[in-house]
């Protein structure tokens, strides 16, 4: 039985039935809350066409007036192409002016105008030259927005992640591709053009837009508004997000597949890891920012102990201040007089010892950071696997005290932080290190990749394990500066502004303290990463 559809120019397919239910739900919910929170693309434009005028003495001025209501279009969290046009039409107005001009001028092709204003966009910020901006943001969205603003009776507001989930919500017969502007475009133009005729057509719409309309809006008599309206309305109430992965309770099994889903190394690697605790007792987890060795180190003890039970863990974080007081014991200032507290190491030993058929997880995050052996003191022989369950006399209260041998110690430590001294002998040969990686080609990260399913942030990810290739093979970083997958991870809905942030925020200014001598690199990797976003 074939499809119910609407069969329009070229390859173009709208399923006929959805097409319907969308635009019902459209009808039924096109009611003043739902006005009051878009009309401000009616005013928009309207305003641009009031406030335009290419040959304005101070072009500059009209340029940022004109788009004075466009926050929520040419700008967002991480996305500022309002900002950046109007910086370059600071610097060069004239040549800005030009850019519109050709631009504008409908006798040219659409796409070679929108490539033009682009490649305009990035010569101005090469010769520009001003270190303060990032990017140019000039890019196909922008670029189709200004065209929308001018000729809004022609021209629909263009993003490719919404276009792509048109196509697929409307069974559409194209399937859009990152990089291909120019059909990508040509295709945007003639799936709204049908769907404009299809709205155009619905006179129950038509009027309650119109009644909607006040003299601050557009008129939209050729329905191009309501078109993007629609368009935005069905991709935000029918989008299907990724379901959310939920962990099971706080005592149920930790199984080795679950592991690997969760913690993304390597089964030889988790065997490894595991088999290195149970002998030597005492393990650190070294490795670059962002490879997850804290989330790694909760969830190994939860896969030894072969349950999720918190009871049995502890964590804590080594600083240059803490001391063997905080840690075993000490006096503490309690009123007017001090008094012996014990610290939590030796509560926690003697929590275990209660217990000594389960195994109990002393976790320390930044564990170079602290003075091992001013923290220890007398324990740091005990804490040996031969010395286990040996007692020492405690200096402070003279009793004897030993470290169970259920009792496993896991450490971290960050391999790029430059700020701390080599690791301390006393540590070295009391603990095995165990090197964590980026684990970017690992079946687990694969895994949740594949439930994001988007194309942008696959393109990311591609450029991260590039860039990790040119860290490793710099002289002065090398592996352990590597960026790691955990700055990528947790999330169930994956957006463009979600991984501008995660760039300018985590990983810019991570490559600005690698490379602070070497301001082109950083330059040149801050545009590549965030070049993914000009579709």
């Amino acid at each position: 039985m074939s499809k119910n559809i609407y069969k329009c120019r070229g390859n173009i397919m709208i399923d006929k039935n959805k097409f319907n239910e969308y635009l019902e739900m459209y009808k039924k919910d096109f009611t003043q809350e739902h006005w009051n929170v878009e009309k401000f693309k009616w005013e928009a434009v309207k305003w641009f066409q009031d406030k335009w005028d290419i040959n304005a003495p101070d072009f500059k001025k009209m340029l940022s007036v004109a788009t004075d209501k466009t926050d929520k279009l040419l700008a967002s969290r991480m996305f500022f192409p309002k900002k950046m046009i109007e910086e370059f039409a600071d610097t060069e107005p004239e040549f800005v002016r030009s850019m519109f001009i050709n631009l504008y001028d409908e006798a040219k092709d659409l796409y070679d105008r929108v490539e033009k204003f682009k490649v305009d966009s990035n010569d101005l910020l090469i010769r520009c030259a001003n270190p303060a901006w990032k990017m140019h943001y000039q890019a196909e969205n922008s670029i189709m927005t200004y065209l929308w603003l001018k000729y809004p009776d022609k021209y629909y507001i263009y993003k490719f992640s919404d276009f792509n989930e048109l196509c697929s919500k409307l069974e559409v017969g194209y399937t859009p591709r990152k990089g291909d502007h120019k059909n990508n475009i040509q295709k945007f133009m003639e799936v709204n053009d049908e769907l404009c005729a299809l709205l155009k057509a619905d006179q129950e719409i038509n009027e309650k837009l119109q009644n909607f309309i006040t003299p601050s809006c557009y008129k939209d008599v050729e329905n191009k508004i309501l078109t993007g309206d629609f368009v935005f309305y069905i991709n935000a109430k029918f989008s299907q997000p990724t379901p959310v992965i939920t962990t099971s309770s706080p005592t149920s099994s930790v199984s080795k597949t679950s592991f690997l889903d969760d913690v993304y190394i390597d089964a030889l690697e988790l065997d490894t890891l595991k088999n290195l605790i149970r002998t030597k007792k005492n393990v650190i987890l070294q490795g670059a920012p962002g490879v997850g060795k804290t989330f790694t180190a909760k969830r190994l003890a939860y896969s030894i102990m072969d349950e999720k039970d918190d009871e049995r863990i502890e964590f804590i974080q080594f600083h240059q201040n803490y001391s063997y007081e905080d840690f075993i014991m000490g006096y503490k200032p309690v009123g007017d007089s001090f008094k012996l507290r014990e610290g939590i190491f030796y509560k926690f030993c003697a929590k275990a010892k209660t217990n000594p058929e389960k195994d109990y997880f002393f976790i320390i995050d930044e564990i170079n950071r602290g003075n091992m052996s001013k923290i220890f003191g007398e324990l740091l022989l005990l804490i040996e696997k031969d010395y286990r369950d040996t007692e020492a006399i405690l200096a402070y209260n003279g009793k004897p005290f030993s470290v169970p041998n259920n009792l496993y110690i896991i450490g971290m430590m960050n391999t790029a932080d430059r700020s701390l001294a080599m690791i301390d002998y006393a540590l070295r040969r009391r603990f095995s290190f165990f090197d964590i990686h980026p684990g970017f080609s690992s079946d687990g990260f694969k895994k949740y990749q594949e439930t994001l399913n988007n194309g942008t942030f696959d393109e990311l990810i591609k450029l991260i394990v590039e860039l990790n290739k040119e860290i490793i093979e710099d002289e002065s970083l090398g592996e352990g500066f590597c960026i790691g997958h955990s700055y990528f991870c947790g999330q169930t809905v994956c957006d463009d502004d979600w991984m501008k942030e995660v760039i300018a925020y985590d990983i810019i200014p991570m490559l600005k303290e690698y490379w602070f001598d070497n301001k082109e690199k950083v330059v040149y990797w801050e545009k590549k990463l965030l070049g993914i976003f000009n579709d």
